[in-house]
């Protein structure tokens, strides 16, 4: 299995993320941390009882990290049309960011509070002011600058600073299927053991915006290779295993998902591609 890990730079996060956008394909932006929703309501997700919406299929059960296991995971396009800005740390210091700016945020981008984007925003900048659960670290970063400084100061120290992220591999890009699929582990997984992870998610708002968080222990970081049913397509990158759930919310989706009891037993799940998850010694 391919190494997914390089030391970063600024130049070299800003490739990445530019070949994110434009080039891959990514998974549904719907990883959600552990106590962020109470009081939602997922039962549309749900039809006679089986989970119908497809972009939620990114988590899975730790028994299930073993060769020849095979998983429905779903694939969407990235649609270039909706992808936000990139701000320069000048430029992302200059506007305020939180949910207490809500108004003058709204003005600022002209954007109405009732609309979906409105309330995106709002939604955005609550999980981002939220405060973690005990043993959580947990930042927004608002331009690349803040992200990598902050991802840094969070988990690297003086260590040496990775960055992990997925791949979808084809022998042409325009065959690349998004439809739901099932995938099958190709090899074994592989655990990164003696690391601390951070994983990082962009979030909707008027520019980028990725919310980053992790935990002291209890999570479990792992290379996997994946195949598609129809051996055309190649998955290569991170899962993660939060191994200690007793402090997530009971109504968390991945439960559901699952159909375990809630806060009884880990729960992994796969990142979409236009997530980063960082790692460090």
């Amino acid at each position: 299995m391919a190494s997914l890990q390089f030391s970063v730079t600024f130049s070299a996060l800003l490739f990445l993320l530019l070949s994110l956008w434009v080039v891959e394909a990514h998974t549904s932006r719907k990883l959600i941390s552990n106590n962020e929703q109470e009081g939602q309501n997922i039962s549309h997700l749900f039809k006679d009882g089986e989970f119908e919406d497809p972009t939620m299929y990114m988590f899975f059960k730790i028994n299930d990290l073993k060769l020849g296991t095979k998983l429905p995971i779903y694939f969407n396009k990235n649609d270039l049309r909706k992808v936000p800005p990139l701000l320069t740390r000048q430029e992302a210091d200059l506007i305020p960011f939180s949910e207490s700016k809500l108004d003058f945020l709204l003005n600022h981008f002209s954007i109405s509070k009732d609309s979906p984007q409105g309330k995106a925003m709002k939604e955005t900048l609550q999980r981002c002011d939220f405060k973690g659960i005990e043993g959580e670290y947990k930042f927004c970063g608002t331009s690349l600058e803040s992200m990598l400084d902050l991802a840094k100061k969070t988990i690297a120290s003086n260590a040496d600073l990775k960055v992990m992220t997925t791949k979808v591999m084809v022998q042409d890009q325009n065959t690349i299927s998004y439809a739901l699929h099932n995938y099958t582990f190709a090899e074994a997984p592989k655990e990164l053991e003696g690391i601390k992870v951070l994983g990082c998610h962009r979030m909707p708002y008027p520019y980028v915006v990725y919310y980053c968080h992790g935990h002291e222990s209890g999570t479990k970081v792992f290379e996997v290779n994946l195949v598609s049913e129809d051996g055309k397509q190649l998955v290569v990158g991170p899962a993660v295993c939060h191994m200690d759930t007793s402090m997530w919310n009971a109504d968390h989706v991945a439960f559901k998902v699952l159909k375990i009891e809630p806060r009884s037993a880990p729960v992994c799940h796969f990142f979409p591609l236009d997530n980063i998850v960082w790692v460090a010694k």
